[in-house]
């Protein structure tokens, strides 16, 4: 078992980085190992069939199971619950294969709403025909004479009931839409869309909207009751016990937009997000066959989900969810307190994630979430120490991810152009690449002239970051590659 004093948020690389070229996080892989057996195996499978970043599988993976665990509890500490759900965003480049995955993953989801839809048509169908039923009884029941007989006959009578919206699953809803749908739907629900420019530049993110969506959206994540009032008679409710797992996947430039987006920070809802950015492997990936559907690991993984989306949750007169209590052993609760408390010291003011405090400040809670989701998932009575410690080291690559990103913010454009640069290197087997290749490789805001790769690389070499190979037979530099 993992120290609790190991599991600390490590962050940031040890070494300082040279002058000029301002202290960045180092960017990480994904630890799909922290994601369990069940997920991460399915999630590596899906990577693997597809070739896809792993960052784009990992989200897809647990957007479906966070959707599938958010009715099945309430996580409890200390008296305080947890709802399950997640919200989750992925940036990744066109092309590389997000809706292929998003597809893989949520294979059961999709058969799941389609046979909801079907059963839906048939109950709404004999709903009418009750209801019709129900209008005439009633017409008799006002027939009768004396007002005690017209009483007795109309509370002899009980109107049906309309049976539950059948859609759970939504890509780009208004926030008028999503409170009717929790209101005559069902209490989970889910936002995912693989085009996350949809949302952000749809409806419910114009100008006069983004601000009471953003606030709803926070309150969802909060699992805060969904009030709705309204001047029309009948359109007023409070709504209690409802959940929303979001995931999102947008472009670079649209997810840069909202990340620096002042509102949405102000707001807290980026905090709540848990961002990875995915690598792209374009270029890389020859046509292979094989059919990711028939993975031992995703079938596993799809059998998993099928068991928990066929149980329906139990629910109140309201509508609400009846969740019941899910806890930590004596030793999880130990080694998440003790993180806890390094992440929170961690924000003090010179400390090392002052720079992102809403996000550290919400670590803990999407810590304790996913913990919830992995033994839900995996079937244990309680959440173990083992779960404790993945979902701990899974919230740090997310916190090291939006702690660089906010330190890149911080820097002028041909130092962030540098730091993307040396990554683009770090890919590169031995880290070297000649001008050449970077002039046709490098990601394409870099590609736009030779003379400004060399004005890169040129910072590169000053700050002791990158080194020339060798000079080629006209005394120009034929390569360059990274210090160890």
């Amino acid at each position: 078992m993992t120290a609790a004093h190991d599991m600390a948020p490590k962050v940031i690389p040890e070494e300082l980085t040279p002058p000029r070229l301002p202290e960045v996080a180092e960017r990480l892989n994904y630890p799909l190992e922290m994601l369990g057996p069940l997920l991460g195996e399915a999630a590596s499978a899906i990577a693997d069939t597809v070739q896809a970043p792993p960052e784009i599988a990992a989200h897809s993976v647990l957007a479906v199971a966070a959707f599938a665990a958010q009715d099945k509890g309430n996580i409890v500490l200390d008296g305080r619950k947890s709802p399950l759900s997640l919200f989750l965003l992925t940036v990744a480049e066109s092309g590389d294969r997000k809706t292929a995955c998003d597809r893989v993953a949520s294979q059961p989801l999709e058969r799941w709403q389609r046979e909801r839809t079907e059963t839906h048509r048939q109950a709404l169908n004999q709903y009418k025909d009750e209801a019709d039923v129900y209008e005439v009884q009633r017409r008799e029941a006002l027939k009768k004479k004396s007002a005690p007989e017209k009483a007795a006959a109309l509370d002899a009578l009980q109107a049906p009931e309309p049976p539950p919206e059948p859609m759970v699953i939504c890509q780009e809803p208004t926030l008028e839409g999503l409170q009717r749908s929790f209101r005559h739907g069902w209490p989970s629900q889910a936002l995912f869309n693989d085009e996350g420019g949809q949302f952000f530049g749809g409806y419910a993110m114009n100008p006069e909207n983004a601000l009471k969506t953003i606030a709803a959206l926070s309150r969802y994540w909060d699992a805060s009751p969904i009030v709705r009032t309204r001047a029309a008679k009948g359109e007023s409710a409070a709504m209690y016990d409802r959940r929303l797992s979001i995931h999102l996947q947008a472009q670079p430039r649209v997810a840069a937009a909202v990340l620096a987006d002042r509102m949405m920070q102000e707001q807290g809802i980026l905090a709540r997000f848990l961002v990875a950015e995915a690598r792209t492997l374009a270029g890389t990936r020859l046509y292979r066959q094989v059919n990711p559907y028939e993975s031992r690991e995703v079938q596993q993984f799809h059998q998993c989900i099928e068991s928990l989306i066929a149980h329906s949750p139990d629910m109140d007169e309201g509508g609400g969810l009846i969740l019941p209590e899910m806890r930590l052993t004596k030793e999880a609760a130990a080694l998440w307190i003790e993180t806890y408390n390094r992440t929170e010291q961690a924000q003090a003011p010179g400390a090392i994630l002052e720079l992102v405090k809403p996000s550290a400040s919400k670590a803990a809670e999407n810590a304790l979430r996913l913990a919830g989701v992995f033994a839900v998932l995996e079937g244990t009575q309680a959440v173990t120490p083992e779960q404790i410690t993945r979902a701990w080291r899974l919230a740090q690559y997310y916190l090291n991810g939006t702690l660089r990103a906010a330190q890149l913010a911080e820097h002028n454009a041909t130092e962030n152009a540098a730091h993307e640069v040396l990554d683009w290197l770090k890919g590169r087997e031995g880290g070297r690449a000649t001008i050449e290749e970077m002039g046709k490789l490098l990601p394409r805001p870099h590609r736009k002239s030779v003379a400004h790769i060399r004005t890169l690389l040129a910072l590169l070499v000053e700050v002791g970051r990158v080194r020339i190979t060798a000079n080629n037979n006209r005394g120009e530099p034929a390569g360059w590659e990274m210090v160890p």
